[in-house]
């Protein structure tokens, strides 16, 4: 337990880390982390942070990094000069800070005194963090282009990952903005994208059933694979074209029970399994393992129907969003994944799981199932009837 939970702690680490590391985001960040830490909005400082940066697509670790340019020992110098900053604007003259200042009026003088640090602050803040933004911005553009550098490094998965995904955004602007903002919150939040796209090898073939937006699909693409997403929601269709424009990808209209599967290398099947029965779901895979060549992966990440606590809100938010039409599908059907892995150990997979969820969906579960190891066949058993 304490092992998997310091694997996942390094893992966001290493993700915030490297996410939005272009020069231009990165320098963005610096700015915008200076103004936060020159206001006088102590205590604030790091949800202010964490909010912008994910309203921006900026870095986390990076916008917080350069608020705290308020240290102790720099606070009364960054104050003083806001203040005098802010009532030079605000009623062209200097402030004179003495007792009877204070004594005045203290609620009056203290109600000052904030309104002329913060609209000071502000501007202080963009001041010093564009001489900083352009310094960062110098040094990250002349790293990018250093022949020197390591190529490999610099094209590690979390990082070209981060770089598809932020691509992947722009590409659902001009959306309707109910699909615009679900695929926006999905990227960034929902872990499985950065998850599964490394176990996609690089000239695999991937069918993703129940696509939805084609976001999964579209992803693959920016990453150099090719890519076709199967939906039977006209409107999601829609959307998937929109954003697969001039990818090596297909999004088509189709039920994944009646499909007909071209031979490819991996599928996948995210959150959808759950939408059918426990006999349609054994049909489904089936049809999976029958479309697989011999050394094809299929992908599976669906709720573990017997947990409790957390995963009860997972639950309960699917059965909602079906029932008003959010997601379509006949019934909601919740199994245990020892179920679901034990289907695909019956149709010759080898099959290892991993935790992939996310503070807002708990409980998912990613099942990786691989024809490696038997021997190049493809030749599917009947599903069991149970």
């Amino acid at each position: 337990m304490i092992a998997r939970l310091r694997q996942r702690l390094h893992l966001l680490g290493r993700e915030l880390l490297h996410q939005h590391t272009q020069p231009g985001k990165l320098a963005a960040a610096v700015l915008l982390g200076c103004v936060v830490g020159c206001t006088p909005l102590f205590g604030l400082h790091l949800p202010l942070c964490i909010a912008l940066a994910w309203l921006f697509g900026l870095n986390q670790l990076v916008v917080y990094g350069a608020a705290n340019l308020s240290i102790p020992p720099l606070v009364p110098f960054l104050g003083l000069a806001s203040v005098e900053i802010g009532e030079r604007l605000l009623h062209g003259q200097w402030l004179t800070l003495d007792a009877a200042y204070f004594r005045s009026s203290r609620t009056a003088a203290v109600a000052h005194f904030f309104g002329a640090w913060l609209l000071g602050g502000t501007i202080l803040g963009v001041l010093i963090g564009g001489v900083a933004a352009g310094i960062v911005y110098a040094w990250a553009r002349r790293k990018s282009a250093n022949p020197t550098v390591d190529r490999a490094s610099a094209s590690n998965a979390p990082r070209s990952i981060e770089y598809a995904i932020d691509e992947a955004i722009r590409r659902y602007r001009g959306l309707h903005p109910r699909f615009r903002w679900y695929a926006r919150i999905k990227y960034r939040f929902d872990p499985c994208y950065r998850a599964i796209v490394p176990l996609v090898p690089q000239g695999a073939f991937t069918i993703d059933l129940g696509c939805g937006l084609g976001m999964l699909p579209v992803l693959l693409g920016l990453c150099g694979r090719r890519a076709l997403g199967v939906e039977w929601d006209p409107a999601k269709v829609a959307c998937g074209l929109h954003a697969a424009r001039g990818l090596n990808v297909e999004v088509v209209s189709g039920d994944a029970r009646e499909f007909d599967l071209p031979a490819c290398d991996v599928i996948t099947l995210v959150d959808m399994l759950h939408y059918y029965p426990a006999d349609v779901q054994r049909t489904l895979l089936h049809r999976c393992r029958a479309a697989l060549r011999a050394d094809g992966r299929l992908l599976v990440r669906d709720l573990d129907g017997s947990r409790g606590g957390a995963a009860g809100f997972t639950r309960w938010f699917e059965r909602r969003a079906t029932r008003v039409g959010t997601n379509r599908g006949p019934e909601v059907r919740f199994r245990s994944i020892a179920e679901i892995r034990a289907d695909l150990e019956v149709l010759g997979f080898v099959v290892h799981s991993d935790e992939v969820s996310s503070q807002f969906q708990p409980g998912n579960v990613l099942l990786v199932a691989d024809l490696r190891a038997n021997g190049g066949s493809n030749t599917a058993p009947e599903p069991a009837s149970r």
